[in-house]
């Protein structure tokens, strides 16, 4: 009996040790793979600063509060503020106008990780102050940090077209404005840039986009019968709708009266079509008056174009085959071009 126990004791001790070292190991082991992940952070963190600091794009961060805590060397040269002056600011209060500051800080103040947002995830073409005061033509995409802040890159962009023939006479240019001064959306100016873009990517690349020329029904009846104001406050209330419901990569723009353009990366007509018709639930949500529409309330149609390799074209050939599709979505008994084999439009009503 003494004798087992004695074995039973060894035993006994060998498992201790077994465990002890087995822990121990496992210690080590979780220690490298800690240190390993850390050094990786580190080279990821240094690689992104190079990065940053090579690219010809401004580069800022700033917490939940909107207080600025990162400043790129570029951000310096394109605002004149500098690292010390700036951080710990508020970033609407620094770089963005009176006019927009509440759009922004409602915008980023309501934002939650995984919902849509007008800003947030989406390429903005706005206004910036520089340290002086003027005002600086940029595009921005902001992104959120999870639910701690957020990221952005700001470009600047050309203000003053130096080529044209019918500058003012000190030869200084003329100005291109890029915004939509009601909506805040790009205009016809930037669409017909960013059409170029995509031009060339389709040429080079092989994708594809749909363009939804989508346009309120009945409007001139809506001004007449309520107003111009009431109908500038119906073009801002569809305008933000398209904005906050679009994907993330989808751009929207004010083209007309009350004409929009949403430009659809990688949709085809048939996708394109199923955006669309969520769009104009949407609107039609927004409950809006219009006694001289059938239905009572607002509401759009729209028109599909695509843009594919195989239907390589124009700008301006694109917003006609949106067009035409727009014609035909408001008449659909007229004698529809549409719907052949080889149809690169097609309505949306």
């Amino acid at each position: 009996m003494t004798c087992n126990n004695q074995v039973m004791d060894a035993l006994l001790a060998v498992l201790v040790v077994l465990v002890v070292a087995i822990a121990g190991w496992n210690g080590v082991a979780s220690r490298r793979r800690r240190l390993e992940a850390e050094t990786q952070v580190a080279i990821r963190d240094r690689e992104l600063a190079q990065l940053i600091e090579a690219t010809d794009e401004g580069f800022l961060s700033f917490d939940a509060t909107g207080a600025i805590t990162s400043w790129s060397a570029r951000s310096e040269q394109l605002f004149g503020w500098n690292a010390a002056e700036v951080l710990g600011e508020g970033v609407t209060n620094t770089l963005i106008p009176v006019a927009h500051r509440q759009a922004y800080e409602s915008g980023l103040a309501h934002y939650r990780v995984g919902s849509d947002s007008a800003i947030v995830g989406k390429r903005v073409v706005t206004t910036t102050l520089h340290r002086d005061g003027h005002e600086i033509p940029v595009e921005m995409i902001i992104w959120a940090r999870g639910e701690d802040g957020f990221n952005a890159f700001v470009r600047e962009l050309p203000a003053r077209d130096n080529t044209s023939d019918e500058g003012p006479p000190n030869g200084a240019g003329t100005m291109i404005p890029l915004i939509d001064s009601l909506t805040s959306l790009g205009n016809r100016n930037l669409l017909e840039k960013d059409l170029n873009v995509y031009e060339g990517q389709v040429a080079r690349y092989g994708l594809r986009s749909c363009v939804a020329l989508i346009d309120i029904d009945d409007f001139r009846k809506f001004n007449d019968r309520y107003g111009r104001a009431a109908g500038d406050e119906a073009i801002v209330a569809v305008a933000e709708r398209l904005a906050n419901r679009s994907r993330s990569g989808d751009s929207v723009y004010r083209v007309g009266g009350d004409e929009f353009i949403c430009l659809l990366p990688e949709q085809s007509l048939e996708t394109g079509a199923i955006a669309v018709e969520r769009m104009r639930r949407n609107i039609e949500e927004l409950a809006i008056p219009h006694e001289d529409s059938s239905s009572g309330f607002l509401s759009v149609s729209a028109g599909l174009a695509l843009l594919d390799a195989e239907h390589l074209k124009a700008a301006s050939e694109l917003l006609k085959d949106a067009e035409t599709a727009l014609f035909y979505a408001r008449n659909p008994d007229a004698d529809s071009i549409e719907g052949g084999e080889n149809s690169d439009s097609t309505p949306s009503s």
